[in-house]
């Protein structure tokens, strides 16, 4: 994972970034201000035959927050690709991690206007670290096309999920989402 402090992060080694393991974490704040349009992206496709899909998986994953800085918010941007009919579901996998107990998380709205699904996945307890427990709610969020559409032509996708009494919000810069778009474009063969 790469880290830095907010606001006076050095942008790390591009080399280092497309070096890191699909799997990998990239803190949002590392890459500074503005360095969103130039975060390197990749995107992994797997078949799974006994659903009759394509998962394709964006990496790196995203995070903001740290132990120190909560919450902790990590998005994943996904879709899966139906082989029968070739539709696409685009998705964020969003894991927000908090000390003050869960969010209820049950909306989300996209920046740019239009609302996006919100499938709670799980909900536990982490009490491992040394500064008390971590609420941990997984959040699954289906973004519309339309949403995607907006997304691809302009600046990325910016997210706001809204809970009992708080909320938190997530982005999916530029190149990530136009990866995603062009893998599944190259998928349907153009």
């Amino acid at each position: 994972m790469l880290l830095g402090a907010a606001g006076c992060a050095e942008a790390p080694d591009r080399d280092a970034v497309r070096g890191l393991a699909p799997g990998a974490s990239l803190d949002a704040r590392s890459m500074g201000r503005g360095g969103a349009a130039d975060r390197p992206a990749s995107v992994q496709a797997q078949r799974v035959a006994d659903r009759g899909a394509t998962i394709f998986t964006v990496s790196p994953r995203l995070q903001t927050g740290s132990q120190g800085s909560l919450p902790i918010v990590v998005t994943s941007l996904g879709a899966e690709r139906q082989d029968a009919t070739g539709e696409a579901r685009t998705s964020l996998l969003v894991t927000v991690s908090n000390a003050r107990g869960y969010g209820g998380f049950s909306r989300a709205e996209s920046r740019g206007g239009g609302e996006i699904a919100v499938r709670v996945v799980g909900r536990n307890t982490d009490c491992a670290g040394i500064s008390g427990c971590l609420y941990v709610e997984t959040l699954l969020l289906t973004v519309p096309e339309e949403v995607m559409r907006r997304a691809v032509a302009g600046n990325g996708l910016r997210v706001r999920i809204d809970g009992n009494a708080s909320f938190v919000e997530t982005a999916v810069p530029a190149g990530h989402v136009r990866a995603l778009a062009d893998a599944l474009g190259a998928a349907r063969g153009g």
